[in-house]
């Protein structure tokens, strides 16, 4: 009897231990396994895969331009990407605001970018032809020959620019009105619409005047430098009580707080 008891232990130990032979066995073929997947990872997919482009933020440029901005063809390996090379080439291309490029592992790159936006509208010489030209808040040109899709934006006139090229700066003095601009298309975007023209006359001692032509009135209104939105209002305002009075005035001047006027022809 002792004897079966014995044998029956010894049946149950090596099977124990066939268990843990066995588990052993499994989870060295499993490390085996996530070791060979992790160096995959590591070593054979950046050094093997194309890289996967993601661009975010950019609305006017296409797949290819970008890749050509950024100096790559689009169908390199991950592990030959200089990603701070990219960003100094998009850095130098004038429709963007801001640039950033980051590798992520293993073979994507994201490039995302804050285009200009356009808060104005200019005309430039080219030779013997016109061609608009587009602004944004900082006074940069970023755009040449072609107009934004934004048709309510205001045209300034009153500024010589020759020659227009990408990436020029317009004088700094037109800063404060650009800014003006920007805030008046974000804020109350229907009362910019409601001007079609904005006038740069210079002083004789230095800084300028605006001369505003309203969309819907052919009254057109000098004021000062100041255009922020409640400017815009009184202008209307004015407008509206100058419309009521049926008469045939031509200039409003809105410079010195009060209102004075100009009638046609005279």
């Amino acid at each position: 009897m002792s004897e079966t008891y014995v044998e029956q232990g010894a049946k149950t130990q090596r099977l124990v231990d066939w268990r843990h032979t066995a588990l052993k066995v499994l989870i060295g073929v499993l490390v085996v396994f996530l070791m060979a997947e992790f160096a995959f990872y590591l070593l054979v997919v950046p050094a093997t895969s194309v890289v996967r482009l993601t661009v975010n933020g950019s609305t006017s440029v296409g797949h290819d331009q970008m890749c050509s901005l950024a100096g790559i063809s689009g169908n390199e390996r991950w592990i030959h990407i200089n990603s701070a090379s990219i960003a100094a080439n998009l850095a130098r291309q004038p429709l963007f605001e801001s640039v950033t490029v980051e590798k992520q592992f293993p073979d994507k790159l994201v490039i995302s970018v804050v285009e200009r936006v356009p808060v104005a509208i200019a005309l430039g010489t080219v030779g013997d032809t016109t061609v608009p030209v587009s602004i944004d808040a900082s006074g940069i040109v970023f755009r040449v020959g072609a107009y934004p899709s934004n048709e309510s934006l205001p045209l300034i006139t009153g500024l010589q620019i020759d020659d227009p090229v990408v990436g020029m700066r317009l004088h700094t003095g037109l800063k404060p009105l650009l800014s003006q601009l920007r805030d008046l298309e974000s804020r109350n975007s229907v009362l910019l619409s409601s001007i079609s023209e904005i006038k740069i006359e210079e002083k004789t001692y230095g800084g300028f005047d605006l001369v505003v032509y309203p969309v819907h009135t052919p009254v057109r209104v000098r004021t000062d430098k100041a255009l922020n939105e409640d400017a815009l209002q009184y202008m209307m305002l004015v407008l509206d009580v100058v419309q009521e009075l049926a008469l045939d005035v031509e200039e409003i001047d809105i410079r010195a707080g009060t209102v004075a006027y100009r009638l046609r022809g005279v």
